[in-house]
């Protein structure tokens, strides 16, 4: 199974950070109580290990911040940068036997008078998650070097960028979603997101905490960014 934290500490080199990076064991736990539910141990080991970064957890979409709250049958781990949408958990899905990697749902409409109303539909499993936004976040800001461009015209945007991405970069396959494709090089010291509509990419970011990184594959790439 894929360990987001490795991947995650190498991307925002925090290897050697000096100061703690985590949620106290004590505060997880007595967020657990008071929940009434035991957090799945891929989520409780992220919280120890990586919960108290701000640029990790809340400089873009906000993820893990305590205490975590229910709604209905979901355990709410997470919520969209515009609070457009949450993400979750199901009850269920926490059960001793099957919290090793429990799927996260997402609802745009969690705030539904009726609960019975609110949708829930799977996004990835949890460790997968956890990994694709840290890299969400950083390619939003998270990451100290970090640039963007969007296609609003069919042409801003190669067409075969998807395969001059491969030939540069390895695609994280496990994250790859209809609408989007992850990619990393340098075992996490670049990292590239891009957008599709079906086939088609019109959204491409990269970040990095290195700057001769980055700059070296902004180079590679040659498309106008907005930084």
């Amino acid at each position: 199974m894929l360990n987001p934290i490795r991947a995650i500490k190498l991307l925002y080199q925090l290897e050697n950070h000096p100061e703690p990076l985590g949620i106290s064991q004590a505060m997880i736990e007595q967020n657990e109580q008071a929940l009434g539910v035991q957090l799945p141990a891929g989520l409780y080991h992220y919280l120890l290990a990586l919960g108290n970064i701000a640029s990790l957890n809340s400089g873009f979409n906000h993820l893990g911040l305590l205490p975590l709250e229910r709604l209905g049958d979901h355990l709410v781990i997470g919520k969209t940068c515009d609070n457009d949408g949450v993400w979750g958990i199901h009850i269920d899905a926490l059960s001793p036997k099957k919290q090793h990697n429990p799927m996260v749902q997402m609802s745009r409409n969690f705030d539904a008078i009726e609960q019975s109303e609110i949708h829930w539909f799977n996004e990835l499993p949890l460790a997968e998650f956890l990994l694709a936004q840290a890299i969400i976040n950083g390619v939003n800001g998270g990451l100290k070097y970090h640039a963007q461009i969007y296609d609003f015209d069919g042409i801003t945007i190669p067409q075969d960028l998807a395969q001059k991405l491969q030939s540069l970069a390895s695609e994280i396959i496990e994250l790859r979603q209809p609408h989007e494709r992850y990619f990393q090089a340098e075992d996490f010291g670049v990292v590239m997101l891009l957008g599709m509509d079906e086939s088609i990419p019109n959204a491409f970011m990269i970040a990095s905490q290195d700057e001769h990184k980055f700059n070296d594959y902004i180079q590679q790439l040659v498309i106008g960014f907005e930084h």
